[in-house]
């Protein structure tokens, strides 16, 4: 992407903010995707069914790289399960047996899917749609660049299927409630270091070196959340005139 040092500590707050609309805009996708398929079908278990087949490559790579992760970190993992059940009152679209060891391995296998997700995106982002310069556009405010930008986005081929897959995967990508469990420990464990580094006079410096790695990892993470963001802005717009037009053909209608 080309950011300077700068630019990656601004992706660092960008992060933070672009946070707020993923997490809002996955629980709408999830809620309308469900209740677009209980217009069309009138069946619940055929609309959970379609919205399972929809993110199924997401799904793919959610519980792949957690059971690639389990593996190289040494911990036993069984089988993967692909297919949509209730799990303690939650939807779960598939899983993973993996044994429970250490918190730290145990949390680094819970993210596994996310890391997976945005570097996929990345790669169809920077690779195939050369968004990558939409990004600098963004934050250098060049917005007629962007604008040319977007307008030439169509012209790749099989643009909507490269979309789509972005789509599908930025919406099984998010850690569940299960693959978040072992975090709390970790966390709290960080942060009292933390503290004592400071009660202690301060903390050491870190090395340049390991410094620019970690802000270059949280640019291409910042740039993966924005693009996922704009993809479903388009797919959150089809799937609300789809749910808009099955509904009056229909006569049905869902309450949210």
């Amino acid at each position: 992407m080309g950011l300077g040092h700068w630019e990656l500590w601004g992706a660092v707050g960008w992060l933070v903010v672009i946070l707020v609309p993923l997490w809002f805009m996955k629980r709408w996708i999830g809620q309308h995707l469900q209740g677009l398929g209980l217009l069309l079908t009138g069946s619940p278990d055929l609309a959970v069914l379609l919205y399972f087949l929809i993110l199924l490559p997401g799904i793919v790579v959610h519980e792949l790289s957690h059971w690639l992760t389990a593996r190289l970190l040494g911990v036993p993992a069984g089988g993967i399960t692909l297919w949509p059940r209730t799990r303690r009152g939650r939807l779960s679209l598939g899983s993973v047996r993996v044994a429970r060891v250490d918190p730290l391995r145990n949390s680094l296998i819970g993210v596994a899917p996310l890391v997976a997700g945005s570097l996929f995106i990345v790669f169809i982002g920077e690779r195939i749609l050369g968004t990558g310069q939409l990004g600098e556009a963004v934050l250098w405010g060049r917005w007629s660049l962007l604008g040319e930008r977007l307008w030439a986005l169509r012209q790749v081929p099989d643009f909507w299927l490269w979309l789509y897959l972005i789509f599908a995967l930025s919406n099984a990508m998010l850690p569940s409630a299960s693959d978040r469990e072992p975090w709390r420990p970790v966390l709290i464990f960080l942060g009292a270091v933390g503290a004592t580094m400071l009660l202690m006079g301060g903390v050491p410096q870190v090395p340049p070196a390991l410094s620019d790695l970690f802000l270059r990892a949280v640019g291409y993470l910042a740039y993966a959340f924005t693009l996922t963001v704009a993809v479903d802005a388009v797919f959150m717009a089809l799937i609300w005139a789809m749910e808009t037009a099955v509904g009056w053909l229909t006569g049905r209608r869902v309450e949210y």
